[in-house]
């Protein structure tokens, strides 16, 4: 996020923050330790401009955190207190398990100017697309890994009972129906050499 502080004209400091499925914002690659305070603030409260972005608005820009106390109660004098005076904040994305913005920080007020949002803009775009591409990655690599691990379970099914592929798979099935497991936790369990049987 260096870049974006270099990039950005106002920007003391930057952070990438994601919203999960769970809830959870946490601090993707942030700029100083300031950043993942204010954003665990926000995380904790679930209000201020980083929460706003993502649920309400594509863009947040704030003059003076000590005046939005009304809008922020808990987060807005607490992020002050900390010496975070302004903040500018964009959408990044929404995904079906998360959304995701981007996050600039100032001790000086009315610090974002017009020319700020629009680099901070452009800049936020290009954020959005490395990070769209490495959770992208992330996922490949999680259904290559369930791919693999299940392709292991059906392999020592089809050697210790004698069975085809097909039955095999149909064995893993049934038997993360009878346990109300997922099936790739049940292959798992199978791979990791568990002695319990695998009911067919």
């Amino acid at each position: 996020m260096s870049s974006a502080v270099a990039t950005v004209p106002g920007a003391e400091h930057a952070g990438v923050s994601l919203l999960r499925g769970d809830g959870v914002i946490t601090s993707y690659t942030p700029s100083s330790s300031t950043v993942s305070e204010v954003d665990r603030l926000q995380s904790t409260y679930r209000e201020g401009p980083c929460v706003t972005a993502l649920w309400d608005q594509h863009t947040v820009v704030v003059d003076d955190l000590v005046a939005e106390a009304d809008r922020w109660p808990r987060f807005a004098p607490e992020a002050a207190a900390r010496g975070i005076l302004s903040m500018l904040s964009f959408q990044l994305f929404t995904r079906d398990d998360s959304l995701g913005a981007l996050n600039l920080y100032s001790s000086v007020r009315k610090r974002f100017d017009l020319d700020s949002q629009m680099l901070g803009g452009l800049f936020a775009s290009q954020a959005a697309l490395v990070l769209a591409g490495a959770q992208e990655s992330v996922r490949l690599h999680r259904a290559l890994a369930t791919r693999d691990v299940i392709g292991q379970a059906k392999g020592i099914l089809i050697e210790r009972f004698g069975v085809d592929a097909e039955t095999a798979f149909t064995m893993l099935v049934h038997s993360s129906q009878n346990t109300n497991l997922k099936l790739v936790d049940v292959a798992r369990w199978l791979v990791q050499g568990r002695d319990r049987p695998v009911s067919s």
